[in-house]
């Protein structure tokens, strides 16, 4: 009997030592994110940066971009017309994120308010019962892509940054009759969401608890085993 415990005792730390050794990666995830203030577009050209995966965590399997642009206006308009009219001010901009001199996402935010102005007021105010001034006029867009090209992957991995490049291009305008006054100012602000896809390896220790713990399951089943058949 004793031969047949010690022979259990040797499975049971084999089966430890075999799942310790083995670690069994797990599908995991990581995001970082990064944004800019605003600011008058046609000017931007503004960096965004998140942390770099760090390989010690696992294998990069693959990298998900998620792109928000906003954009904000701020108006005058005048009519100058004998009759009332209706002007439209239409708010947008071409808003791009670059990596490496090379475009990954391209949004186009827009929206448009319509404004019904009395007729001339004689007065060029942008304001009074023939003019309007308006602000904080908003529209946003956002745009998601994943990559898992394992040359384009490389760029994520390392222990800095990366650098991410945001421009604005505004193509705001005013509409309505020709006899409408209107000015338009145009800003633009970013943010990104980088999520990392990676596959996990467990800690060594981690592994090593379940295999001790595997084996000794397995040697009190065998225990309990070896004493009925010593009392029958």
């Amino acid at each position: 009997m004793t031969t047949k415990l010690l022979n259990t005792l040797a499975a049971a730390t084999t089966l430890a030592g075999i799942v310790a050794t083995s670690g069994v990666a797990n599908a995991a995830s990581l995001s970082y994110t990064s944004s800019t203030n605003y600011d008058f577009t046609d000017i931007i050209d503004a960096p965004l940066s998140v942390q770099q995966f760090n390989s010690s965590l696992g294998t990069l399997q693959g990298v998900t971009i998620e792109f928000t642009g906003n954009i904000l206006g701020n108006a005058g308009l005048e009519n100058k017309n004998t009759t009332a009219r209706q002007a439209t001010v239409n708010l947008s901009s071409q808003l791009n994120l670059q990596l490496d001199n090379q475009s990954l996402l391209a949004l186009n935010p827009e929206y448009s308010y319509n404004y019904q102005l009395a007729k001339y007021d004689g007065t060029t105010d942008y304001g009074g019962t023939s003019g309007k001034t308006v602000s904080n006029l908003t529209a946003t867009q956002s745009a998601t892509q994943s990559f898992t090209n394992t040359q384009f992957l490389q760029s994520f991995i390392g222990n800095g940054n990366v650098d991410f490049l945001f421009s604005a291009l505004a193509t705001s305008a005013v509409t309505g009759s020709g006899n409408i006054r209107s000015y338009i100012d145009t800003y633009a602000k970013a943010g990104i969401k980088v999520t990392y896809d990676y596959q996990s390896v467990p800690e060594p220790s981690a592994t090593l608890g379940v295999g001790l713990i595997a084996g000794l399951c397995l040697l009190s089943q065998r225990k309990k085993s070896w004493l009925k058949v010593s009392n029958s």
